[in-house]
């Protein structure tokens, strides 16, 4: 993949993340139930990663010479109310992060260590997320 490919990739999983930061900030805020309390507060944890997810990609994307963007991608903002609502939604987005980041990571061997280091820590929290929400789903 060339340069310029990786940064419309790098800037659409930028888009990703910044949808993400909205989406499990909002499944937060609107959590009731018994447990909503230590799971929203989760939910705001895994929110201030996808925020620094977002950080790490605009530092990547401007060292290498690109612009990163402010576009949020629509199509990650799903809302949900209920806590299996919540979980599936946020299962389905986390695996298709993973996929993302799993591809990048391939691609994007060529133009660095501190590019090829920033998608693996990147995948690393990605898979921890999916981890923590397949054991609230049982």
């Amino acid at each position: 993949m060339n340069r310029k490919k990786i940064l419309e990739a790098l800037n659409n999983a930028l888009a990703s993340e910044h949808a993400c930061f909205i989406r499990y900030l909002t499944h937060a805020a609107v959590l009731t139930g018994p447990y909503a309390e230590p799971v929203a507060s989760r939910l705001r944890e895994i929110a201030e990663d996808e925020e620094k997810h977002a950080q790490a990609l605009r530092d990547r994307i401007s060292g290498m010479g690109g612009t990163p963007t402010m576009r949020v991608e629509d199509k990650d903002l799903i809302m949900a109310s209920s806590l299996k609502q919540i979980i599936e939604v946020n299962l389905k987005e986390e695996e298709k992060a993973i996929a993302l980041y799993t591809s990048l990571l391939k691609e994007s061997g060529h133009e660095g260590v501190l590019l090829f280091e920033t998608i693996e820590h990147i995948l690393k929290d990605e898979q921890e997320h999916r981890e923590e929400l397949e054991r609230l789903k049982e």
